[in-house]
């Protein structure tokens, strides 16, 4: 197992205990959605409703798999390696061309996954459909709830994760959890939740009002 899938593992098991992962994908620097003007499909198999990234090496793996077929869990719409244009990762305050798909969970639970980067953080995004009550059943106890654009959310603080915080938005499928790690550049003292219902606030409108 790689050190990224390491990463991704300790990361979601905060929320889920993922099964099996069915596929992984590296990638290179993504192409501004406004810049290529196409729009690409959804793991649904439906037209978005509005451009995506399309860097073939950024798409997301298919959903149907032996694993996943016998689930009944609902396909994971919003993916945020081809959805989340550079703008909306520019005001977050990470570089758009430091986008990197991480190793995506098709299994029992579907999480899509995706990385920036800036000087001093990492910012970490998963789109599952695990539900709402197993997340809260997971980590409510280290949660406090709160709002996103309105849309319920938790912020979560892991007592195990000094160096990283995470706030959780609820979907139509699941939840993305938005995480933040601090790197070694980050001033000493820093607090990883600092800036992140900012952060938070930026990305969740490219999550889309029907997702």
């Amino acid at each position: 197992m790689t050190a990224i899938r390491n990463s991704l593992l300790v990361l979601l098991a905060t929320t889920v205990v993922p099964l099996a992962a069915s596929c992984s994908t590296d990638n290179n620097a993504a192409q501004d959605p406004a810049e290529s003007g196409q729009a690409t499909t959804s793991p649904t198999g439906t037209q978005s409703t509005r451009p995506t990234l399309t860097a073939p090496k950024l798409q997301p793996p298919q959903q149907d798999n032996k694993y996943s077929s016998s689930t009944g869990r609902p396909a994971v719409v919003f993916d945020p390696c081809t959805w989340i244009s550079d703008d909306a990762a520019r005001r977050a305050g990470f570089v758009p061309t430091s986008r990197k798909r991480l190793d995506d969970l098709v299994a029992e639970y579907t999480f899509l996954t995706c990385t920036f980067s800036s000087a001093e953080r990492t910012l970490r995004l998963n789109s599952g459909n695990a539900t709402w009550a197993e997340n809260l059943a997971k980590v409510g106890t280290y949660s406090e709830p709160t709002t996103v654009n309105g849309r319920e959310a938790l912020l979560v603080r892991d007592p195990e994760v000094r160096r990283g915080c995470q706030i959780d938005v609820r979907t139509k499928v699941g939840f993305v959890q938005i995480a933040v790690d601090l790197t070694d550049r980050a001033p000493r003292g820093t607090d990883p939740c600092d800036g992140l219902r900012d952060i938070a606030t930026t990305i969740e409108p490219e999550i889309g009002k029907d997702n």
